[in-house]
């Protein structure tokens, strides 16, 4: 207990530092109220400096961990946003069984708040969603939920240093929000607040990797990353980034679930090629450490070739993929290694009042807390399978109801299969599939300014 102490008060204690010297360096320079703060997703120019190179605006790095924008050149202020969220679900599956399962009420309240502040040569984004979800009829009555994502940064002319920090405390996987009613609930509800420079999870490599759940299983997550952007040229450009990330299964963890520590690292270079189209070479490295399973370790090297390119000003596209060499440490099987192809694509386009994105990835997790990663399954922890399926299906529709009211209603299928390797007990060779029904209810004010 006492290192959980310690840590948070670490963690405290650098985001005070970061917003303090923030406001530091504002009470230093002189004020200029008719000045249009730069692009919040990508660095401003240097307070009294050139602009820097054009790419690090619309069109950032591909190699970064900051995406294109949907929204190019839209003007970033200072606000902040708070907002109360209430919704009631039906769902047929909350405890996560296979074959038939009751149907239990859910009870979500729950509170957000978003800042973002611009300084001449500093950003500082955080976002926080927060409540608790009651059960009726559940053994487990009562789910506490937080999410925290914090994003300081400090820019110069030619380039950028950025700290962020993602952290949760959920009673489910990230994959389909189980956590709050579903996709469709999160977005009409709390994820409705918009964007903002924290507001972009980090992923890939970085990533948590908790992406499946089974029932109500609560889980500590954190991801803290440091990361830099310096150009070189108007059209080169290096990035650097580092990170550790870890998840803790909080309770009496009845399935067995892993615990799990990754440490990341990443370089990258980057050529624009024209004024839409880029490259990049990308090393990247991964350690995975499991600390209930003495002995069990593995990393990941990856080398990637990407290809960015902006179709328009509100769609881009981002293909890449290379070899991947993993180097395994198991108390069962011993030293072993695999060679693989390791790849990554996406298409975002955003519509007037809407926005689509299809992803695909193929790299090393932490395996979810069911596997040990890339691990062959030894049956001494975890679930006894090898593998895993899920999906998810749904919609929403929402409505306002005046200037700060929204009603909305949600509906979610989802569907999780283990194959039957390796199976002495636990959910093997099973399906277990929910149905989630949402209607809710959300005040959030317009806007406060703070410039």
């Amino acid at each position: 207990m006492k290192k959980w102490q310690c840590f948070w008060t670490a963690v405290f204690l650098v985001v005070a530092l970061g917003v303090s010297w923030a406001q530091g360096d504002a009470g230093q320079q002189p004020g200029d109220s008719g000045q249009q703060p730069a692009d919040a997703t990508a660095p401003a120019p240097a307070f009294g400096q050139d602009n820097p190179p054009p790419q690090t605006y619309d069109n950032p790095p591909l190699s970064g961990l900051d995406t294109p924008s949907l929204e190019p050149h839209a003007a970033a202020r200072s606000f902040l946003i708070p907002g109360v969220h209430l919704s009631e679900a039906v769902d047929s599956n909350v405890g996560g069984t296979s074959g038939n399962a009751a149907i239990h009420g859910v009870t979500r309240a729950m509170g957000s708040l978003m800042l973002q502040k611009l300084w001449g040569r500093y950003q500082t984004a955080l976002d926080y969603y927060g409540g608790a979800a009651f059960y009726s009829g559940f053994s487990q009555s009562t789910n506490q939920i937080h999410q925290f994502d914090g994003d300081q940064r400090m820019m110069w002319r030619t380039g950028q240093l950025a700290l962020r920090d993602s952290f949760s405390y959920l009673p489910e996987g990230s994959f389909g929000y189980g956590a709050y009613g579903g996709v469709g609930a999160f977005q009409s509800g709390l994820g409705g607040t918009g964007g903002g420079i924290a507001g972009g999870k980090v992923s890939g490599i970085f990533g948590p990797g908790q992406f499946g759940s089974l029932g109500q299983q609560p889980r500590i997550t954190n991801s803290a990353i440091v990361d830099i952007t310096e150009s070189l040229t108007p059209r080169s450009s290096v990035t650097l980034a580092g990170g550790y990330g870890l998840v803790h299964f909080t309770g009496s963890n009845p399935g067995g679930l892993i615990n799990s520590g990754q440490i990341s690292a990443q370089v990258g270079y980057n050529h624009q090629v024209s004024r839409k189209d880029q490259i990049a070479l990308v090393y990247s490295f991964q350690d995975f450490q499991y600390p209930n399973i003495p002995g069990s370790s593995f990393s990941t090297h990856v080398g990637h070739v990407l290809y960015g390119h902006l179709i328009s000003g509100r769609m881009n596209l981002l293909l890449g993929a290379g070899p991947q060499l993993t180097l395994i440490n198991s108390p069962v099987f011993g030293s072993t290694q695999r060679l693989s192809v390791s790849g990554r694509a996406s298409l975002r386009y955003r519509f007037p009042r809407s926005s689509v994105g299809l992803s695909y990835e193929r790299l090393n997790t932490n395996g979810s807390g069911f596997f040990l990663g890339a691990l062959l399954p030894a049956g001494i922890a975890g679930v006894a399978a090898q593998s895993y399926q899920y999906m998810y299906a749904g919609g929403a529709a929402h409505r306002q109801l005046g200037r700060y009211f929204g009603l909305f209603f949600s509906y979610q299928f989802n569907d999780i299969r283990f194959d039957s390797s390796f199976c002495t007990t636990g959910p093997c060779g099973n399906t277990s599939q929910r149905h989630v029904a949402t209607v809710g209810l959300d005040w959030r004010p317009r806007p406060i300014r703070l410039d």
